[in-house]
């Protein structure tokens, strides 16, 4: 079983329920248009912050030399799983199990999507292991070699080829089958679900049960082993023998934030994925769950709270890390002077030279003993060759930030 996508037994019994909304004359279920608005609402938000800043996460580590480090190298992964999940698995579950309940998307994207979903969470789940046991390395065995660059590279190309392996049966048996409700008699169009088509519920059952435990709870109980002994070493009570330097407190107390981050980012992936993986394996094992009346809600919730942690890591490391802060700061800054700058251009092309209302005082004008202002031959306007002291203050005062315009451009700008 998948995580985000919806049962046939599940389909099939909230469209046998008479009490459910339906749209339309059509059999099915639907939900009213003001919940409706809220899930677009919630699931666009989600996705947009999950790709936007995952993806300022990769600008920052491969734009800054000093970023590049191992365990940064593992962020960037976490980062890619990240926005596959938001890119596939958001839009279509959230479309095709809770606006539709039938999959509109044809069968080469129902393999892919079923398929992807299974993929992303493996590759975030073990890329958080390894991310643990570099940790755990570095501090508890601190004579040992550290691990470099490299044999990041090849522990990332592992995690992606067991992340592709495991899931293979949900890419083999993943098909579309016709929608119990819409079934092309009585006047209906025939409509598809996209499922997994298993021999027996049993079949189904226990495949749900070793994705679970592979996915979530095995990577859990390392998580949980490897921070708990890193805190102990960490947060512990200090060996007898010297008293530690400035250096030395320096450095403990970057290990401490650094785990600090790493024990949040693992909490917040326990904490969104456990109600969904228990109500996925809750519904393999009684059918009867789907036949609730507001089954669809509580499916909405522990769906979005799952999709929701792809968002949830870059404002960890923006909150918990001064490098990465700054990264943030500085990209918004550079998107800042990028809007300036387009507008100065902007501005200046249409503007005419009668149009300008900047001015300078008579005693500065009269420092260059000749009006700063002439024309071309072809009629476009010309400034001074270079700027008086209050120009000079005008520049100062207009852009702060490095990278924003040159004197040289806001000179021709604010002259008169």
């Amino acid at each position: 079983m998948l995580p985000g996508n919806a049962t046939p037994e599940m389909t099939a019994n909230i469209s046998e329920n008479s009490d459910v909304f339906l749209p339309d004359s059509e059999t099915g279920v639907t939900v009213p248009k003001t919940v409706e608005a809220v899930m677009h609402i919630m699931y666009i938000t989600v996705s947009v912050a999950a790709v936007g800043g995952n993806g300022m996460v990769c600008y920052i580590v491969l734009a800054y030399q000093r970023m590049r480090t191992v365990t940064n190298f593992f962020i960037i992964n976490l980062a890619v799983g990240d926005i596959l999940m938001a890119c596939l698995c958001i839009p279509f579950g959230f479309v095709s199990n809770l606006l539709l309940q039938y999959w509109p998307f044809g069968a080469v994207m129902c393999v892919l999507v079923s398929y992807a979903q299974v993929v992303s969470v493996f590759i975030s789940a073990y890329t958080l292991i390894a991310i643990s046991i570099d940790r755990y390395i570095a501090i508890l065995y601190p004579l040992r070699p550290r691990m470099t660059k490299l044999q990041a590279k090849l522990i990332i190309v592992l995690v992606w080829v067991v992340a592709l392996i495991t899931p293979l049966p949900t890419a083999v048996l993943s098909r579309l089958e016709i929608h119990p409700a819409w079934d092309g008699f009585n006047d209906t169009t025939r409509r598809y679900i996209c499922t997994e088509a298993w021999e027996t519920t049993e079949q189904r059952y226990y495949y749900s049960m070793a994705l679970m435990i592979l996915q979530y709870f095995f990577p859990l109980i390392v998580l949980l082993y490897t921070y708990t002994r890193i805190a102990i070493v960490v947060w512990g009570n200090k060996p007898p023998g010297e008293a530690e330097d400035v250096r030395d407190q320096r450095l403990a107390a970057s290990k401490r934030k650094m785990v600090k981050m790493m024990i949040t980012v693992v909490t917040v992936f326990s904490l969104c994925w456990l109600p969904l993986n228990i109500l996925i394996v809750v519904g393999d094992q009684d059918e009867r769950i789907w036949q609730y009346e507001n089954i669809v809600y509580v499916w909405f919730v522990c769906h979005w709270l799952a999709m929701s942690h792809a968002s949830y890591n870059p404002i960890i490391y923006c909150w918990m890390n001064s490098k990465f802060r700054d990264g943030f700061f500085q990209i918004c800054r550079n998107i800042a002077c990028t809007r300036f700058r387009n507008r100065y251009l902007e501005e200046n092309t249409l503007h005419r030279c009668n149009t300008y209302s900047t001015y300078t005082s008579v005693r500065n004008l009269s420092v260059h003993g000749s009006s700063p202002r002439s024309l071309h031959s072809n009629g476009k306007c010309m400034m001074a060759p270079s700027p008086t002291p209050s120009t000079r203050l005008t520049v100062q005062h207009v852009c702060r930030y490095d990278g924003c315009l040159t004197e040289d451009e806001m000179v021709s700008d604010s002259q008169v």
